[in-house]
């Protein structure tokens, strides 16, 4: 089974704990990383991960102006987001991949993942569970059948025969199509109709906005994705007790963390208070989504960190 995962020098956290969760859980699992214009300091710290895991991390470098001609609409993303897109070429002796935002955790096995039948498929992933409407629209799609990119299990042979990547550029690089969510919806596109659906616990959302019921939040979550910009690494966020435990047995390898700048600062009071309001004012909304948190904190955090720190030991 190899996972693959791309990283500038912002994300670098991210891949360490994302290698370590999956590694905890996967032992046999090869590694591959993505590295666009990560420092020699970072790099270190990725091969020292290896030893550490005693497993296979291979680093292929890609120069940064390889989507120089590519925009990124999103704030809390770069161009490394177009990573995935390189993957077919980059490693052409593999059939199959597992592709992973550096902005995941893993709690469970991922064999199902290696297993999956694809047949003439492009992909397997997991429906997006609060996609936007307008998106999903403009991709062709429906809600339940528009994918989140964040997890995909590549059909390499397909990719490279039907040229898919270079067909995901093109929608990029279409003024009539302005798609909001970047190449996430330039796979749904080209991939439409020949997608794998996966179940919704190997791509959980932390955000509780993406879950209208606590009994929605998938049971026993395989991957957890701290979407959007609830990024762990730089502040506290929803289910980081989770990316914590595997980032403190790693301590020592990670970077500094980087100071929250006040405009983060005052967005993160301004949500705060948004939700403290909400709950005051008995808004339905925000009653939810305080329920859902809840849930998320004291049944599925609760759970796992006792087993896991169990099979730590």
């Amino acid at each position: 089974m190899l996972i693959i995962t791309g990283s500038d020098d912002n994300y670098v956290p991210g891949v360490l704990v994302l290698v370590a969760s999956a590694a905890f859980h996967n032992p046999d699992a090869r590694f591959a990383v993505l590295d666009m214009g990560i420092s020699p300091e970072n790099r270190a710290r990725i091969d020292r991960l290896a030893e550490r895991l005693q497993v296979d991390i291979q680093r292929v470098e890609v120069g940064e102006t390889a989507f120089s001609g590519l925009m990124v609409k999103r704030r809390h993303l770069t161009c490394s987001t177009y990573l995935r897109l390189l993957i077919p070429q980059l490693f052409p002796a593999e059939d199959r991949v597992i592709y992973m935002d550096c902005d995941m955790v893993v709690m469970d096995d991922l064999s199902p993942l290696n297993e999956v039948e694809l047949g003439r498929n492009i992909v397997a992933a997991v429906p997006c569970p609060s996609p936007d409407p307008i998106e999903v629209n403009a991709t062709g799609h429906v809600i339940g059948s528009y994918v989140n990119a964040g997890l995909l299990v590549m059909n390499l042979p397909v990719w490279r025969a039907e040229k898919v990547a270079d067909l995901c550029v093109a929608c990029l690089s279409d003024p009539q199509k302005p798609l909001l969510s970047e190449d996430q919806s330039a796979i749904n596109i080209v991939a439409r109709d020949r997608m794998t659906l996966l179940p919704l616990r190997f791509n959980v959302y932390s955000d509780p906005a993406s879950y209208k019921r606590p009994e929605d939040f998938p049971h026993h979550p395989a991957v957890l994705h701290y979407v959007v910009n609830n990024k762990p690494w730089n502040w506290q966020t929803n289910l980081a007790q989770i990316w914590q435990f595997h980032a403190d047995r790693i301590a020592d390898l990670l970077p500094p963390r980087r100071p929250i700048s006040i405009r983060r600062r005052l967005s993160l009071f301004n949500r705060e208070r948004k939700q403290v309001l909400g709950q005051l004012t008995m808004q339905r909304k925000y009653c939810v989504r305080r329920k859902v948190v809840r849930y998320m904190n004291e049944v599925v955090a609760r759970e796992y960190l006792e087993k896991a720190a169990a099979a730590a030991r």
